[in-house]
């Protein structure tokens, strides 16, 4: 995945990582077997560590942020121009308040901005070894987040849908749980 600034490479990260960011302790995901008997790793909560309204302090163009959702929202306002959205929002812990200034933003095209999380996840996942490790424990599982909200990042379903066994009955595109599942493509290659 190319991202817009200079991460340096997997490994370099790696030994760096910063156990020192303060984060809450992440509700691990729920591991179900799918139709295929397949592993399939379901969070739902913003108490686990994958969800972007989790609160784990990682550092990207040498701000710090919260959440995935206060980078993103941070990173729309600057793109767009909109100066005061993007202080607004760095000041703001909540992630509800964070999600509904990010919808004040105009001209948002979603695709654009995959990099752009990419990025962001890249940030907080290797700068707090808890989640570091939650990510690499799911080996090769299917990683997925079930909201009946979402469907551009989310499975689309809800957390006790029977349909959540079947990858193909899903009514999101679950571009959050593809996202983690590069990232920890990535970060597994580079390690061995």
């Amino acid at each position: 995945m190319i991202s817009d600034f200079n991460l340096g490479t997997a490994a370099s990260m790696i030994e760096n990582l910063n156990i020192q960011q303060p984060t809450k302790i992440s509700q691990t995901p729920e591991e179900i077997v799918g139709a295929q008997n397949q592993k399939i790793f379901v969070f739902y909560s913003q108490r686990c560590g994958f969800d972007n309204r989790f609160i784990s302090e990682f550092n990207v163009l040498g701000r710090k942020f919260t959440t995935i959702d206060q980078y993103f929202v941070w990173q729309k306002a600057r793109f767009f121009g909109d100066v005061e959205i993007a202080s607004e929002v760095l000041l703001i812990r909540n992630p509800i308040t964070i999600r509904r200034i990010g919808k004040r933003i105009r001209n948002y095209n979603q695709q654009e901005w995959y990099t752009v999380m990419y990025t962001g996840l890249w940030a907080k996942f290797t700068q707090n070894v808890q989640l570091f490790n939650q990510l690499r424990e799911t080996c090769d599982g299917l990683i997925t987040q079930a909201s009946t909200s979402e469907f551009y990042w989310s499975n689309g379903l809800s957390p006790t849908s029977k349909r959540l066994k079947d990858p193909s009955q899903w009514e999101g595109d679950n571009n959050l749980g593809k996202l983690l599942m590069e990232l920890r493509s990535e970060i597994n290659s580079s390690i061995y």
